[in-house]
């Protein structure tokens, strides 16, 4: 007997309910996302303020900007890495608990 079986795992994933753990998976990921956004939108913002009172100039500010997005890069393959390593869920509440901090402490810098 030579029978292919085939499994329709979407259809079954779409009939199964939403639980807490759905919502926090989605309210940790949510958060992620909004401190990155934040983060860029933040920084655009002051760069543009320090460029109009003359604390910087245009070329800081591409460097500026140039350095944070090389680090986000080599910080999503560190992550990648670590998240192989010590498992996705740990390295991703690790970072979110780490940037949270540092976006915390960013706000008390003179």
């Amino acid at each position: 007997m030579n029978t292919l079986l085939t499994a329709d795992s979407g259809a079954r994933l779409d009939r199964l309910p939403i639980s807490s753990f759905h919502r926090r998976i989605l309210l940790l990921i949510g958060t992620g996302m909004f401190f990155d956004g934040f983060d860029i939108y933040v920084a655009a913002t002051v760069l543009g303020a320090t460029l109009k009172s003359g604390f910087s100039t245009m070329g800081q500010n591409a460097q500026f900007m140039s350095v944070t997005f090389v680090g986000m890069m080599l910080g999503s393959f560190m992550t990648g890495f670590l998240g192989d390593r010590y498992g996705r869920r740990f390295t991703y509440q690790a970072n979110l608990a780490i940037f949270g901090l540092a976006a915390i402490a960013s706000a008390f810098a003179p």
